[in-house]
């Protein structure tokens, strides 16, 4: 079905007045003033975006620019608890990480009961321990990914166990609205590059380190002891790592410039 035909006239008109009025909020405060406003018109219990550099098969999180509304105490200890073990703990977002597009820019997005089924939700660990004990059940969710294959904008938003489950028309709306803000969401990029630097493995450091130096291939193998063929498979790692295509534009990310 059509994005078009599943969107409901309210929702949308809310959201063309939530838009309108985050023009006046200062930049500092507009994530929170955005996803505040949407999760009313969703009519969402809880809600919040967060910035994974670590959203693949088997990935343990690193989350940064985690911006949430509607949270207690209860219900912190589930974000609390993705933070600590990775968004592939959860199994609506193991659903979503497979359905993204792992390029830049790919999105997807799917509310609970689309991504995964009663019986898998019901019976994981995380939602057994954390979800249900918060009273927080109904989920819906999308990401998009960043130049990194690793990183996405996530946003996510739940209802508790005794509401109703989010439907097409509110995957719609959430659907234009990331498509939308993403840029008005979005973490600052030295947060993000500063987070993949450091989940880099000691051999992988070392090399960018001799990078940015400006050594060629050659003068890396010879500084650490190792091939030229070793060192530009390092190389290619780190542009694959980084999200980049060049020794020049990784330099340039690194800088802050890129």
């Amino acid at each position: 079905m059509a994005l078009s035909s599943e969107l409901r006239a309210g929702q949308v008109q809310g959201l063309v007045r939530l838009l309108a009025e985050s023009g006046e909020v200062p930049a500092p405060l507009r994530t929170q003033h955005l996803i505040a406003g949407l999760r009313g018109i969703l009519h969402a219990t809880v809600g919040g975006c967060v910035t994974d550099c670590d959203f693949v098969p088997n990935g343990k999180g690193a989350f940064t620019a985690v911006v949430l509304d509607g949270w207690d105490g209860t219900t912190l200890a589930t974000i609390e608890a993705l933070a600590k073990n990775g968004s592939m703990w959860h199994p609506a977002l193991q659903s979503l990480a497979r359905a993204c597009p792992p390029t830049a820019g790919g999105f997807a997005s799917g509310t609970r009961h689309e991504l995964v089924s009663d019986r898998a939700w019901y019976g994981s660990e995380y939602v057994e321990g954390f979800m249900l004990p918060a009273s927080i059940d109904h989920g819906l969710f999308s990401a998009i990914r960043g130049s990194s294959p690793s990183v996405v904008q996530g946003l996510g938003f739940y209802r508790e166990r005794s509401d109703r489950p989010f439907d097409a028309g509110d995957r719609a709306l959430l659907h234009l609205f990331h498509v939308e803000c993403q840029r008005l969401l979005a973490a600052p990029a030295r947060d993000v590059t500063n987070l993949l630097v450091a989940r880099l493995a000691p051999r992988q450091q070392e090399t960018l380190e001799l990078l940015r130096e400006g050594l060629a291939d050659k003068e890396i193998a010879q500084r650490l002891g190792i091939s030229p063929h070793t060192v530009n498979h390092y190389t290619k790692s780190l542009y694959r790592h980084f999200g980049v295509q060049s020794r020049a534009t990784l330099i340039a990310k690194l800088a802050g410039v890129g």
